[in-house]
């Protein structure tokens, strides 16, 4: 007697766990977006910036970079650093978040809510985060 590969029950279990697995992608996909972003030279923040306002513009003091903000999201549109990692980076727009221009020395960061208690532990490692020095400041 042939055994079939796939019964109603087989497949009844592969939808079920296709739409557990997209449900939890929906509500756990992260934090939502912050509407400000610090940009940081040489870890001290130099200017923060609203992300609500579609703009193109260059950091002070700094016109060999430029950044956009599209869609509340922040992006690093051109420099002229030789191997464009930043640029290639793409945009950031939830909390933590950041890209970094090495080059220049310059990062644009989406800061944390100082509010949040976000004290999940390390997937890796299991041990919660100590705090986090970023542009000068201390982040838990």
């Amino acid at each position: 007697m042939e055994r079939k590969y796939t019964d109603r029950k087989d497949l009844f279990l592969i939808i079920s766990l296709l739409i557990t697995a997209g449900l939890l992608y929906l509500l756990l996909s992260g934090k939502p977006s912050s509407s400000v972003c610090e940009i940081c030279l040489d870890g001290e923040v130099i200017q923060t910036v609203s992300l609500t306002e579609d703009t193109t513009f260059s950091p002070e003091g700094i016109p060999e970079i430029t950044l956009e903000i599209r869609n509340g999201k922040i992006r690093f549109l051109s420099s002229d650093c030789p191997d464009q990692i930043c640029v290639k980076s793409g945009f950031i727009s939830r909390p933590g978040e950041y890209a970094v221009c090495l080059p220049h020395r310059l990062m644009i960061r989406i800061p944390e809510d100082p509010s949040s208690t976000d004290s999940r532990p390390d997937a890796i490692t299991g041990k919660v985060t100590p705090n986090v020095h970023i542009c000068g400041r201390i982040f838990p």
